[in-house]
């Protein structure tokens, strides 16, 4: 990645600085914490890959939602890093649900 015409020198983002953003927007896109969602990295024929494992926030639909958000969370990177972004898996790892108030 460059800096842009003008202006010398180079950007490099490192593996864990991209697995970090990788793992906000999957978090935020599929209604998981942070903590609970994993990402893998990887290469295909030079995209970056994603290997999504979280879980999801309950709805009425899960198989749909997970394929949306595939393209969703592979789009968003692509945008935010400006790199290409290749196949995006999204494994779900269970359900989060929303509580209303402290259980006694």
């Amino acid at each position: 990645m460059t800096a842009g015409p003008g202006v010398p020198g180079r950007v490099e983002v490192t593996a864990r600085a991209l697995t970090s953003l990788a793992r906000a927007v999957a978090a935020e896109r599929l209604g998981a914490p942070a903590k609970r969602v994993r990402v893998g990295l990887g290469d295909a024929s030079g995209a970056l890959t994603l290997d999504v494992e979280s879980p999801v926030r309950a709805q009425d639909d899960l198989i749909t939602a997970a394929g949306h958000a595939a393209g969703d969370i592979r789009d968003r990177v692509a945008a935010l890093t400006g790199r290409r972004v290749g196949p995006t898996h999204v494994e779900l790892t269970g359900i989060v649900r929303e509580h209303d108030g402290r259980v006694r």
